[in-house]
């Protein structure tokens, strides 16, 4: 492709490099998803097992394999580290931009659009956020860019169909190995309506479209076929039933499950881009009612088919719409290569940066016990309202470009800002902390009674047995093979088990357990991390 600038490469993949790999060891794991898939990956790997995803030492079946190869592997080579962990979703993030920026040089034919949208998708609040996390939705969104990008290369360049087929059906295979049938039906659908759209549906017609397809089930049939025969209807009904039809009906988190949930995501998500995006709905939808070009036709097709997926379905979360955020990167990009109305959007965004300063000094006050240290507050606002106020000069002074790089660059304050309050951030986000009050296993085997949401990180940092205590509870959306204590008559049966029980709940949890019978049981606070009290419960007997 002779829009491709070697140049633009270079400068992504540094700042690919330094934003999602700096300050990756900053943090423990956090709770409740980086441990759930680093405790899976560890538990299989302990196993020897290479296939069967695997947490309290049972088989869970919430998701497919691949992401666990990959926590294994970085583990073996890095070590069993947060920075290991977080290694693939980082180095996955990095491979998405570059791709994207591939994609762009396709549809725009304008190295400048192509490298601005890259930067607009790098620099994005939520991708940053995402490239520096273990969850599966960074790998499988970068799976599917790639399975359009090679879709795209095929229609753009009809001399390399062939290779542009086998592409899409690897790439969409990887992302259901990674996540599931999604990895499949997105690109699928995205690639059937855009041809819709083009009116060339023959094109599904070709030979080399049914050679792709079994390349496809011949890489992804062969783990699905495994775990069903040996797990039987097991397997099917939580992976199939529970974690993907259960999905689209119930909500796992009723207070997402609002209309407004993914728009407010998208727009939120693409901080600092924001008004950039907005204008770049804005234009495309004048272009669709005017003369649409085939880009056009195609950034739909991929934006309505994941959108209205992830929006019918009752269960919400953030990061489910990540494979949307490259079309938003792309419009944002498009905006500013055109160089319409980037002025005022950069003085509002100026403006932005000036305020979150003060509201840095507002939350400095207002949480002050919580942050001991006034010193990382006061750094903040004045690096905020400092970037701000460079923004707006180099506008002002019509150095645009400059400013667009200044307002690209905001992920360094955060990182400062990791960086500055970790110790602070730390016990509200990760059971690390609370884990050392903890006996490890082999110091001597015990059940450890935790709350819902830390019941796996106590399991990745102790290694000990877990329960929990959830009054009027339920087991979790996807069932744990774990004691799930939901009456006060379990959670003292229990206690009677062992002379002495450790204990990481809530707030109200141990304000329950400190109201039982002195006569029989003895509480004691051992500590108090973040929202976490550490606490051991003593069985003194019926006497």
């Amino acid at each position: 492709m002779r829009d491709i600038s070697l140049r633009h490469i270079w400068i992504l993949s540094v700042l690919c490099g330094f934003l999602y790999f700096a300050g990756n060891s900053s943090l423990s794991l956090t709770d409740p998803d980086e441990v759930f898939y680093s405790l899976t990956a560890r538990e299989m790997s302990a196993k020897g097992d290479a296939l069967t995803p695997t947490i309290f030492d049972q088989p869970q079946f919430e998701k497919p394999v691949l992401i666990y190869w990959l926590l294994n592997i970085a583990s073996a080579f890095f070590g069993p580290t947060p920075f290991a962990a977080r290694f693939f979703p980082a180095v996955f993030a990095g491979l998405g931009v570059l791709g994207l920026y591939f994609l762009a040089c396709l549809g725009f034919k304008d190295e400048q659009r192509a490298f601005w949208s890259a930067v607009a998708l790098a620099t994005a609040g939520f991708y940053f956020a995402l490239a520096k996390t273990v969850f599966t939705d960074m790998v499988f969104s970068v799976f599917i860019l790639y399975s359009l990008l090679f879709f795209y290369y095929a229609f753009d360049q009809p001399g390399r169909i062939r290779e542009g087929i086998l592409g899409f059906y690897f790439f969409a295979a990887l992302a259901a190995l990674t996540k599931g049938p999604l990895g499949l039906l997105i690109p699928g659908l995205a690639a059937t309506l855009f041809l819709t759209y083009r009116g060339q549906l023959h094109w599904l017609r070709d030979r080399r479209v049914m050679t792709g397809f079994l390349l496809c089930l011949a890489l992804v049939l062969p783990w699905y076929v495994f775990m069903a025969a040996q797990y039987g209807n097991a397997f099917i009904h939580e992976f199939f039933i529970n974690d993907h039809w259960r999905r689209l009906i119930e909500a796992e988190h009723k207070g997402n499950d609002r209309w407004f949930f993914y728009p407010a995501t998208i727009l939120g998500g693409m901080f600092p881009w924001t008004f950039f995006v907005a204008a770049g709905f804005s234009g495309i939808y004048r272009r669709l009612k005017d003369r649409p070009g085939v880009f056009d036709h195609f950034l739909l097709s991929w934006f309505l088919v994941v959108f209205v997926i992830f929006q019918c379905a009752h269960s919400k979360l953030s990061s489910y719409i990540l494979p949307v955020f490259p079309v938003l990167a792309l419009l944002a990009g498009d905006v500013i290569g055109r160089q319409r109305g980037i002025r005022v959007m950069l003085l509002v965004m100026a403006g932005l940066f000036a305020l979150l300063g003060m509201a840095f000094l507002a939350c400095r006050h207002l949480y002050q016990p919580y942050v001991p240290s006034p010193l990382p507050g006061y750094f903040l606002s004045a690096l905020f309202i400092t970037w701000g106020g460079c923004i707006a000069t180099l506008v002002l002074k019509e150095k645009l470009k400059r400013a667009l790089s200044v307002l690209a660059l905001i992920g360094v304050p955060f990182l400062i800002a990791l960086f500055l309050l970790r110790y602070d951030i730390e016990p509200y986000v990760s059971s690390y902390s609370a884990a050392q009050y903890l006996p490890r296993e082999g110091v001597y085997k015990t059940t450890i009674l935790s709350s819902k949401p830390w019941a796996r990180g106590l399991r990745f940092y102790t290694g000990q047995d877990i329960a929990v205590m959830d009054i009027n509870g339920s087991n979790y959306f996807s069932p744990h093979p774990i004691p799930i204590l939901n009456t006060l008559d379990k959670v003292k049966g229990f206690l009677r088990e062992q002379k002495r029980t450790y204990a990481v709940l809530k707030k109200g949890a141990y304000n329950t357990l400190s109201t039982l019978d002195p006569a029989h049981f003895k509480v004691a606070l051992l500590g108090r991390c973040g929202l976490e009290y550490v606490l051991t419960v003593e069985y003194l007997g019926n006497s």
